[in-house]
């Protein structure tokens, strides 16, 4: 291997970890609701903020707009992606279809190190809400919760299904800033639900974990009929 060869290979990796980190740092402002449907991503000043150059900023956008996060307008100019009652409606429910299918195939092949964790983050998840009350906790909510339906996307070992959750079934989280039920009522219904599908884990049931997935997330289905609130009427 010659020296340019060598270097060439270590230029296309920090290139590589550029976009995975401009990636990673942009989908997070947006999932977390830092940065909010309409608001511009100005390919400079994101540069300046992440810490790398304009051009892995540039593909971290084209990834993050085939995933519907971002659009791309003319000139490439990117913008952070509006999501309407239809678009949540339509992703709870591929999300119910396919996260209910990836937990019956974990119920017969989690491992018991699999199902400490998703106790422990189930745990830790309560005792936050517990102590710091549904408004400090959602922070700390978001992330464990996510670790809790990562662990059994993994756990049902199909590395397919596994990257289509992870990468394009999401929705910001000011999204839930709309919802007419309040978030109290609607947070200790999901520990209940946790604990209810970490009970079929247990029991390596695929059909109670199938049914348990599913009702967990059909239950945070917006209605048509007004579970969200419109854009006009909310505070």
């Amino acid at each position: 291997m010659t020296k340019e060869t060598t270097r060439d290979d270590a230029k296309d990796g920090a290139t590589q970890s550029a976009v995975e980190t401009a990636y990673h740092r942009i989908r997070h402002l947006i999932l977390t609701g830092e940065m909010r449907s309409g608001d511009k991503l100005l390919e400079n000043q994101l540069a300046a903020a992440i810490g790398v150059s304009r051009t892995p900023i540039r593909e971290a956008l084209n990834r993050l707009s085939a995933e519907g996060l971002v659009v791309l307008e003319r000139y490439r100019r990117g913008i952070v992606a509006d999501f309407s009652l239809d678009d949540a409606i339509e992703i709870f429910r591929l999300r119910a279809i396919l996260e209910g299918h990836a937990t019956s195939r974990a119920a017969t092949r989690i491992s018991e190190a699999d199902l400490q964790r998703l106790q422990e983050l189930e745990r830790l998840m309560e005792t936050q809400f517990e102590e710091l009350g549904w408004n400090e906790h959602l922070e700390g909510f978001d992330r464990l919760n996510a670790e809790f339906h990562a662990v059994i996307a993994a756990a049902a070992e199909s590395p397919r299904l596994e990257k289509i959750l992870a990468s394009s079934l999401e929705l910001p989280a000011s999204i839930f800033n709309r919802y007419s039920e309040p978030v109290e009522v609607r947070t200790r219904r999901t520990h209940a639900q946790h604990r209810e599908i970490l009970a079929a884990l247990k029991a390596r049931n695929p059909e109670w974990a199938q049914a348990a997935m599913n009702a967990h997330l059909f239950s945070l289905l917006p209605s048509a009929s007004g579970s969200l609130e419109h854009e006009d009427g909310a505070k």
